[in-house]
């Protein structure tokens, strides 16, 4: 295919045109890029296998909807983190691992509530190999000991302290990763508990959950190393009526415990404005930390790709100044209908050009303009500045890193898929 070709001369010399346009504004490209080498993207590792993990728990019921059954799948951790390099090699941005607890790969068969560092030592390893740094995740779902859809909330004191048990472990296996790594690790946490229909006692639920969070994170950790966030959701499948750990109850709790939250895009109402919510939360909360998706309708988790949702996201933060501060980027969707590497790439592409995008906006000019209460400027400033030319800047980019110009990685990944994935 013809556009597939690379032409690095009209490449180098559009980024030169490019680079004069936005001087006209006053912005350094070159500096945007340097800025953009400094701001991690975390990838989850979960979009490989579909949020199946390491364990073998035949039978038991997934909290997790993943529609479609592309084969490739990664079957264990070598697979996936071969996998996981592949999407690497064709993003520019600066990566981080994300990584749930049920991808342990212990040496002798544990229970989730059991594991300890050791048993991540392949993916501390591998992410020593590469020089990046990974976040932590502790699995409360799909397992044998979720009763009725719960597990922190739940009233069977035995399953309550069977999690309870595993979300201590996994604060000190976090702390040891950022340690180890020398990056900050953040320990996320998400349950899926809650009821399909109404329920008659909802604090009984939330009394449950807040004292088992309570007993958690009991233990004080050096923050350079690892920070606790919490994360909410509207509704779920199984869980349309009521979800124990709302984004209203997880941003109370946080505020009152001085620790952070996880905004995932697809966790609102589709008419919610998530990227509102970034300076209502920032002054009050320890860290945001952002998974981004797109959800059509609900939580679908569909690949994320270039909209105004996720520019809107990532403008606030970029305008704000808050990047590599108070808030993280991460991914979370999961996908079957496609190539799961090809999904993490079109996702890791979409955020990386976006923050390109956000880097490079003369933001300066906004704010003058509305400092000035000139609002007919900033409308048609914020129109114009729509159509600078970020994707002469991206192929630069991506040129000078080696991370693939254009549509050129797709022929490396169909044959990818061919030889690799669907050999397994």
């Amino acid at each position: 295919m013809k556009n597939e070709l690379i032409n690095k001369d009209l490449i180098l010399e559009n980024y030169e045109n490019a680079k004069k346009v936005y001087a006209l504004y006053d912005v350094d490209t070159d500096a945007a890029i340097e800025k953009f080498k400094t701001i991690p993207i975390s990838v989850h590792n979960w979009q490989g296998d579909d949020v199946t993990g390491f364990e073998d728990f035949e039978g038991v019921h997934s909290e997790n909807v993943v529609t479609g059954n592309y084969p490739g799948r990664a079957q264990n951790g070598d697979q996936m983190r071969q996998d996981l390099e592949q999407a690497f090699k064709f993003s520019p941005a600066r990566h981080k691992l994300n990584l749930h607890s049920m991808y342990a790969e212990p040496k002798e068969k544990k229970d989730r509530n059991e594991y300890d560092t050791e048993d991540y030592r392949n993916w501390i390893d591998w992410c020593k190999k590469l020089g990046i740094g990974m976040d932590f995740n502790v699995s409360y779902f799909t397992h044998p000991m979720m009763k009725d859809g719960c597990s922190l909330a739940s009233d069977d004191e035995a399953v309550r302290e069977y999690w309870i048990q595993a979300g201590i472990r996994g604060r000190k296996i976090a702390n040891d990763i950022g340690e180890e790594l020398g990056q900050l690790c953040i320990n996320n946490t998400w349950v899926p508990d809650g009821t399909k229909d109404m329920p008659a006692d909802r604090g009984a639920y939330r009394k449950r959950l807040m004292d088992s969070l309570d007993r958690i994170l009991e233990k004080p950790y050096d923050k350079k190393n690892m920070i606790d966030v919490l994360e909410g959701k509207v509704f779920g499948i199984g869980t349309e009526s009521f979800v124990v750990g709302s984004h209203d109850f997880y941003i109370a709790y946080a505020v009152k415990k001085g620790i952070g939250v996880t905004i995932d895009t697809g966790h609102y109402h589709p008419t919610e404005d998530v990227a509102d919510k970034i300076t209502a939360l920032v002054p009050f909360v320890e860290a945001i930390n952002l998974h981004l998706t797109r959800g059509i309708r609900w939580d679908s988790d569909h690949c994320l790709i270039t909209d105004d949702n996720l520019r809107s996201m990532l403008q606030e933060i970029k305008r704000q100044d808050l990047f590599n501060k108070k808030v993280h980027l991460g991914l979370d969707f999961f996908d079957a209908t496609i190539n799961r590497v090809t999904s993490w790439i079109i996702g890791l592409r979409a955020a990386g050009r976006t923050l390109l995008e956000v880097l490079l906006e003369p933001s300066h000019l906004l704010k003058e303009a509305e400092r000035k209460n000139d609002l007919t400027r900033r409308l048609a400033l914020m129109e114009e500045f729509r159509n600078l030319p970020v994707n002469a800047v991206w192929d630069y980019l991506c040129l000078k890193e080696g991370k693939g110009v254009g549509t050129s990685w797709l022929r490396e990944m169909e044959e990818y898929e061919k030889e690799v994935q669907f050999k397994r």
